[in-house]
């Protein structure tokens, strides 16, 4: 159990760091980052990962058939359009609210498992602390974004300009949006996770753990990812006539950076898959839970360090990181109370 929390909490660490240094990389536009992020992070690292824990791939692939793999591939693409709907709220809204709002309209739809597959969990005392964890998360990112918007207001004081707008960018609005769909739809992994699937099934027959029938069906999930990820971003490089900075004078080490982000958001997925094979279906619900707190938890603090807030901001953030933590312990003991129940 302690593994799995640990797990999960390691999960939303990653997810809550990998995209911060997107500002540290100056050369290329955001399209070059994330098409090499895509490739990297949602192809070739996906496929390596299940071809290394996943007894007989290939075998596990052809007993699953063409319409199974098709369908998950399908529904990858759809839920990993939150990718880069959140990665590109990030430059305008900061790293700590973005991933705030990405991650509590996640948490929410997490709870899906729990009122379909453990309903008669719910009154007893670890659905009882699932939901007072899940609670509390959206009260401390509710926190994270009335700082969040606080620091907004500020911001627009000290400049009336708006460069970032004026840019192009997504005004702050529309980024407030785009973090709560992307949240939303992000959360498919988990559901899927959490859910009986015929791929779980037949890589088990061919002697795969928990954690490898997991990793045979996120390669094709994050492959569907890849198609609309690479899609867009192909999109924007045509328009934008930024295939050339590919090649501009610091593209190595703009390359160098984006493969780290790719890597760091690779062990997060690994991590989550490990934890729900330790934790079991019920689990689902409460990794989820605390890989998206620990991820808003990280990416707070982080904007924290790099003096992103000020003032009454900053106090208003630091509440808000404070009750995340509270919800981090309060899943936690949910898991210890549903091991509990089960032995009992």
């Amino acid at each position: 159990m302690i593994l799995g929390l640990m797990l999960a909490i390691s999960c939303g660490a990653s997810w809550g760091l990998y995209l911060a240094p997107m500002r540290l990389v100056k050369a290329w536009k955001w399209e070059n980052i994330w098409a090499l992020w895509s490739v990297v992070g949602l192809l070739i690292g996906p496929l390596l990962v299940a071809i290394f824990t996943v007894p007989h791939y290939w075998l596990v692939n052809r007993d699953v058939g063409v319409g199974i793999l098709a369908l998950t591939v399908l529904v990858g693409a759809v839920s990993g359009m939150s990718g880069f709907l959140y990665s590109m709220t990030v430059p305008v809204i900061g790293l700590g609210l973005a991933t705030a709002l990405n991650g509590g309209s996640s948490m929410v739809m997490a709870l899906l498992p729990l009122f379909i597959l453990h309903r008669n969990t719910v009154l007893h005392t670890s659905g009882v602390l699932t939901l007072l964890g899940v609670g509390l998360a959206v009260v401390g990112i509710s926190y994270c974004g009335k700082g969040g918007g606080l620091r907004e207001k500020e911001a627009e004081g000290q400049s009336q300009e708006q460069p970032q707008q004026k840019a192009g960018k997504l005004t702050f609005l529309k980024s407030v949006v785009a973090c709560c769909i992307a949240g939303a739809i992000s959360s498919g992994m988990n559901v899927a996770l959490a859910f009986p699937n015929p791929i779980f099934d037949v890589a088990h027959k061919y002697g795969s753990s928990d954690f490898g029938a997991a990793n045979a069906f996120l390669a094709p999930y994050l492959i569907g990812g890849f198609f609309s990820n690479i899609l867009y971003s192909a999109y924007l490089l045509r328009k934008n006539s930024s295939f050339s900075r590919f090649v501009a004078p610091g593209a190595l080490r703009c390359a160098l950076w984006s493969v780290f982000m790719a890597v760091v958001f690779l062990f997060g997925v690994s991590a989550y898959a490990g934890a729900v094979g330790l934790m079991g279906s019920f689990g689902a619900v409460i990794a989820w839970g605390l890989s998206m707190a620990a991820m808003i938890l990280i990416s707070g603090i982080w904007d924290l360090y790099v003096g992103e807030w000020k003032g009454q901001p900053l106090k208003i953030m630091a509440l808000g990181i404070g009750v995340l933590m509270i919800a981090i312990v309060a899943l936690s003991f949910a898991e210890y109370f549903h091991q509990i129940e089960t032995i009992t």
